[in-house]
């Protein structure tokens, strides 16, 4: 398995599952590094107006498309990191399905 500079394991193993699943979907793995540490990125259909994006770090992950995104984090609702992780891949599912990218009725 790929090493990522900084992830949220839970999130980037249901992404990985699922895209071994849809192999037909263009992805790719990115690693950003800044002076905090860095971030791995999931970028779906890169470089086309499909293209959807998860940004994963183990704190925080940030799922969008389109010019929008939306941030998932505890921050005090006492979630465990696997709850955090279903709640941003849905969404990001439901963000693939509205560019097209794959069709509704899929499962985190």
């Amino acid at each position: 398995m790929l090493r990522t500079l900084d992830t949220h394991r839970e999130f980037e193993a249901l992404a990985r599952s699922f895209l071994a699943q849809h192999p037909t979907i263009r992805h790719e793995w990115r690693q950003v590094r800044n002076a905090w540490g860095g971030r791995t990125d999931l970028i779906c259909e890169p470089g086309t107006a499909n293209e959807a994006f998860a940004s994963l770090t183990s704190w925080q992950i940030t799922v969008g498309a389109r010019g929008s995104n939306t941030d998932f984090e505890d921050f005090g609702r006492n979630l465990s990191d696997e709850q955090i992780a279903r709640e941003a891949f849905g969404q990001f599912l439901k963000l693939l399905s509205e560019s097209g990218i794959v069709s509704g009725g899929h499962d985190a």
